[in-house]
């Protein structure tokens, strides 16, 4: 049922309006005018910034926020690594020390929901060629930062605002490379007063994305991407050796300080290790498809160096020696069988080899390892070390058919980031370098037609793989740009970039770990959603164990995915994030030429009211409203300001969130 808006009912208009009815800044002045000589007409309220106050100190909402207990005590977050105390302090005796190489000091930290704060600190560098960053997330809106390389004692600030609904926010001090450190101090916070409300909203300005040419490689154009806009969400499978590993996951043999050998040991162990007994990717590929998931991601190798396809290069490490196997060929074919869209996952890092801490041979970066420079043949085995990735990623390329997407993951050498050196020593764009210090043997090179130049890292890929979507880790702009964390997406649509979150549905590892907890369906719902209102795909992770089945706990929940988006799934496939941007913890927009969808989540602040209102519509002319869950019409009516207001939502059906379907007399955009 529809109306227009006619004028009557004033009390219950005049109260939607006052919750939301906010304008244009460059309108405000005219309808606050009109607003007082219209007596039968919807309330208009122009929203002003908070009121000015003076700052209320909230420092002590921190803990340990001048480090002067000397010690890390409150900033001892599973972040927080290379961080230590110190007696060189800004005030007081102690402060706190990140560095050298990447440190990073964090703390969780409650504060106020709905409001504005400032966040300061005392910092400064060993080396003026090197930074400290104050980094303020998790707080609903996008992530702020500041950055400081001065070698005394300098104050940095940086202001922020909560979303309505938030629990906490997470505080992180991060040094990202260099053989110096980063020194931090007097940490505070100040609460500002209470966020303005937010703007009414008109349709964004439609903007194209243009692909951008660097390193002599071009990304894809928009018609070689579209599949990946429209598919939004895949399945991630993280599976190696380290899957039999029970004391960690993917980061084990890091994280233990492990050897070669007594990797390579436990991981062959008849028993007890990777024996990929019950290995049956068509299985993985049907979980997929009934969880609604579009695309599967599989780690053909990651940092460990073991590969799970077949390699000549002679100190290569694979499921083809230890097992007989080429998993990488049973998966191609399994998920492209099931019409599914196949991706590999690959990583240039590889711990086997001493030279990625040492490329040059004469000085071993950091490592758990404790690794010492002792010759010059460590700069040989980097380039055996870079040889073998040229050899690996040719025949990935060139093998196993048609690949849809490669997602890179990590080129920079011994954990440190230094893009310089990692683009030197790749050679990862179009042709490499003849001159390269690490130049890769002739058995391993790729030459153009053409030219007869040595191919590059990305001049192979377009080569052999014209249409594959790569991602940025490997030197390059990349096709596609990755966001990985466990918080939820926020911040504004970008249109412009092809975009994609990655999050593991175990918590703590993407690799296996026995026993591991995971999110929730409802928590899976919200990454799906924060992710596609903002025009993001989500690329979730499943942790097969060592046999190779899917943890039973991830398959319940992937299936429940799967049952809610055979109601939902018109409002994520093939949408587009818009019209509005979305305002985080309470709604997101998706579009599809006339409709219009709205996601709205259980923080939304007018949930109570069983209505939702939207965003302006401008002169645009609404035939129908309804909820996409159980299909049921809706009423609706046009508010003066443009905006509509829906009633009778039943928000119990998915408390993590509603869906909603506006159809339109006419396109979003023409």
């Amino acid at each position: 049922m529809a109306a227009e808006w006619t004028g009557t009912d004033q009390e219950e208009l005049s109260r939607i309006c006052l919750c939301k009815g906010i304008f244009k800044q460059q309108t405000m002045k005219l309808f606050l005018t009109l607003a007082l000589l219209v007596t039968n007409c919807c309330c208009v309220t122009a929203q002003n910034p908070a009121t000015t106050q003076t700052p209320v100190n909230e420092t002590h909402v921190l803990k340990n926020a001048d480090f002067e207990t000397g010690s890390i005590q409150g900033w001892k977050h599973w972040r927080t690594k290379n961080a230590a105390i110190v007696n060189d302090a800004y005030s007081g005796k102690y402060a706190v020390k990140i560095g050298p190489d990447r440190g990073v000091c964090n703390q969780e930290a409650v504060v106020r929901s709905n409001a504005l704060y400032r966040i300061s600190a005392y910092v400064k560098t060993e080396s003026g060629a090197e930074e400290v960053q104050l980094i303020i997330s998790n707080h609903g809106n996008p992530v702020k930062t500041v950055s400081s390389s001065i070698t005394s004692y300098t104050k940095v600030s940086v202001d922020f605002q909560t979303a309505f609904k938030i629990d906490s926010i997470l505080i992180s001090f991060v040094h990202p490379a260099g053989t110096g450190s980063a020194l931090i101090d007097e940490v505070e916070l100040l609460y500002l007063g209470e966020a303005p409300k937010p703007q009414l909203q008109e349709f964004m300005p439609y903007q194209a994305r243009v692909p951008e040419v660097t390193g002599g490689v071009a990304q894809l154009d928009n018609e070689k991407v579209n599949w990946f806009l429209n598919d939004k969400f895949g399945m991630f499978i993280h599976w190696g050796v380290y899957s039999a590993m029970p004391e960690g996951s993917e980061w084990v043999r890091h994280q233990e300080a492990w050897s070669n050998e007594y990797y390579m040991g436990r991981a062959r162990d008849t028993e007890k290790g990777f024996t990929a007994a019950k290995y049956n990717p068509k299985e993985w590929a049907a979980l997929a498809k009934k969880a609604g998931m579009k695309y599967t991601v599989l780690t053909a190798r990651h940092h460990d160096g073991y590969a799970l396809f077949e390699s000549k290069h002679p100190y290569s490490w694979t499921s083809q020696q230890d097992l007989g196997r080429d998993f990488i060929k049973e998966y191609a074919d399994a998920v492209r069988s099931a019409g599914l869209k196949a991706g590999l996952y690959y990583s240039p890092v590889n711990w086997r080899y001493v030279g990625f801490y040492d490329p040059f041979g004469n000085n071993v970066l950091q490592n758990v390892w404790g690794y010492k420079t002792a010759a010059k043949w460590h700069k040989q085995d980097a380039t055996m070390m870079k040889e073998e990735v040229y050899e690996q990623v040719t025949r990935l390329f060139k093998n196993y058919g048609k690949l849809n997407y490669i997602f890179w993951d990590g080129a920079s050498l011994g954990q440190v980031k230094n893009k310089a050196l990692s683009d030197s020593f790749w050679d990862a764009g179009r042709y490499q370098n003849p001159a390269n210090i690490w130049p890769v043997s002739e058995k391993y090179i790729t030459r153009e037609d053409s030219t007869g130049k040595a191919l590059g890292i990305l001049g192979m890929a377009r080569k052999f793989q014209p249409d594959m979507l790569l991602n940025e880790r490997f030197g390059w702009v990349g096709d596609v740009h990755i966001e990985e964390g466990g918080n939820y997406s926020s911040g504004k649509i970008s249109n412009t970039v092809v975009a994609e979150k990655c999050v593991s549905l175990q918590r703590g590892g993407w690799g296996y770990k026995p026993n591991a907890k995971v999110y929730s369906f409802e928590e899976v719902v919200m990454y799906l959603s924060n992710c596609v209102v903002r025009n993001s795909n989500l690329l979730l992770n499943v942790s097969p164990d060592r046999e190779g089945v899917i943890p039973q706990n991830q398959q319940e929940v992937l299936l429940k995915i799967g049952v809610w988006l055979d109601r939902v799934g018109k409002g994520i496939y093939h949408t587009r994030g818009g019209p509005w941007q979305p305002l985080f913890g309470e709604y997101g927009f998706t579009y599809r030429e006339n409709k219009i969808y709205c996601h709205i989540y259980k923080d939304y602040r007018e949930s109570k009211f069983n209505h939702f209102i939207t965003q302006s519509i401008a002169e645009k002319k609404v035939t129908k409203v309804i909820n996409l869950f159980d299909g049921k019409e809706l009423t609706w009516v046009k508010n003066k300001d443009n905006t509509i207001t829906i009633s009778g939502v039943d928000y119990t059906q998915n408390p993590a969130a509603t869906l909603l379907e506006i159809t339109l007399t006419e396109p979003v955009y023409k």
